[in-house]
């Protein structure tokens, strides 16, 4: 799990996610697990978030280089080019790649990128007791709810067990 030192870099499927549930989340990881960016590009391409609902919540919006989008222009494999400017700003600059796309997962991974899945930063929250299990349970219902296909029931079940536990482990009980 990302340390206070390290760098998160959203993904857009991410930020909508969150979006859609409870994007204050995202502002609380900035605050407790690790500092969290997020590409001028990928906000661009979420309808209705701004650049300024990101920085409301301690979010760094970051304009990537020239060079950074000239390589992620060309063709890689099945990423978009949001998606490669995401592997490429990641790995440039040693960010942990936030996303659950798998293509871009798999690229990050044979990049040597390291990365998380988006419902792990709230696994850290709780970890951390800046979230209870069942807050970060219920906004795992909501994330299923607007996204049934990439998060489906059995990963949100999944997930709450793992974050009950940490609870558990946490309070000694």
């Amino acid at each position: 799990m990302p340390k206070k030192h390290q760098v998160l870099l959203m993904d857009a499927n991410v930020l909508i996610d969150y979006q859609k549930s409870d994007f204050s989340v995202l502002g609380l990881v900035n605050k407790r697990v690790a500092e969290v960016h997020v590409l001028t590009t990928i906000i661009e391409e979420v309808d209705g978030l701004e650049i300024v609902d990101c920085e409301r919540l301690g979010l760094k919006a970051i304009e990537p280089e020239l060079h950074q989008l000239t390589r992620a222009a060309s063709k890689r494999g099945q990423l978009s080019f949001r998606d490669h400017l995401c592997l490429i700003v990641s790995s440039d600059a040693s960010f942990v790649c936030v996303t659950n796309d798998k293509p871009l997962r798999h690229a990050c991974t044979d990049e040597g990128v390291s990365i998380l899945w988006g419902l792990e930063i709230m696994t850290a929250l709780v970890r951390a007791n800046a979230m209870r299990a069942a807050d970060a349970i219920q906004t795992a219902e909501k994330i299923h709810l607007n996204n049934p296909l990439h998060v489906p029931r059995k990963l949100v079940d999944h997930f709450a067990k793992i974050v009950i536990d940490v609870e558990k482990k946490r309070s000694g009980k």
